[in-house]
């Protein structure tokens, strides 16, 4: 079951949300598995009552919710060859943070951006309970980023859900994709994140291409496990 509405408002003030914002967002924790420990994500887990808040916000606020994307990428990381201890890595779109917080945990130096500074609150809350430190973050928007550092890794777990925020994207992962970097995306198969990785690879990106089932039982969510695609890439003249 849910927590009560009082404590969840609760939870939004203690994470640092503005108490306006506090009192709509029903927070509550979510419990997942990944690299051999078990993270506690504070995160929305009615969809229908986050949905509801769309007329009063500039965007959906899909970023309150825990994606499995975001789990599978997660996931991804722990198996990388190689590791990831040293490595400079940049989550695009970071929501919750999921993703950030196992990539710091494997030694990574991790910088979270997203275009809501209230997520990024609450990722930044999310990596203190689980005793996490050290991730930079910093807010972006995509169709005016001026961010030019370069990273090791670029990680995006369900970022392609809007077909107008594409052109903008790959622009980003050229800039900012170290020579000899990866670019690792995840999606549940969306047929509009097909279509955009269909056309990266005609402009000359190559990426191997894993699906995993992934069984995240949410409150107001589908009970069965989403298939995640998870490609891994870079740009042909980069490829090894």
């Amino acid at each position: 079951r849910s927590l009560p509405v009082a404590e969840q408002a609760n939870l939004a003030q203690q994470a640092g949300l503005p108490a306006a914002l506090a009192s709509e967002v029903p927070l509550d924790w979510v419990e997942v598995t990944v690299a051999g420990r078990t993270w506690r994500i504070l995160a929305v887990l009615n969809q229908d009552r986050l949905l509801d808040l769309a007329d009063r916000l500039a965007h959906v606020p899909y970023g309150f919710l825990l994606w499995e994307s975001a789990v599978a990428l997660a996931q991804l990381l722990a198996t990388l060859p190689g590791g990831l201890a040293g490595k400079r890595v940049l989550e695009l779109g970071a929501g919750l943070g999921l993703t950030g917080l196992v990539a710091r945990s494997l030694g990574a130096d991790v910088w979270q951006t997203d275009h809501e500074p209230h997520l990024l609150t609450l990722a930044a809350y999310n990596a203190a309970v689980n005793q996490i430190g050290g991730i930079h973050q910093f807010v972006a928007d995509w169709r005016s980023w001026q961010h030019t550092g370069q990273y090791d890794l670029l990680l995006g777990a369900d970022i392609l859900y809007e077909r107008v925020m594409h052109p903008y994207l790959e622009p980003i992962f050229s800039r900012n994709l170290a020579h000899g970097g990866r670019l690792i995306l995840a999606d549940p198969s969306r047929p509009q994140a097909l279509t955009f990785m269909a056309e990266l690879e005609t402009r000359g990106w190559q990426f191997d291409l894993t699906v995993e089932r992934i069984d995240l039982p949410v409150l107001q969510r589908s009970p069965k496990p989403v298939e995640v695609a998870l490609w891994t890439g870079r740009p042909a003249a980069r490829r090894l």
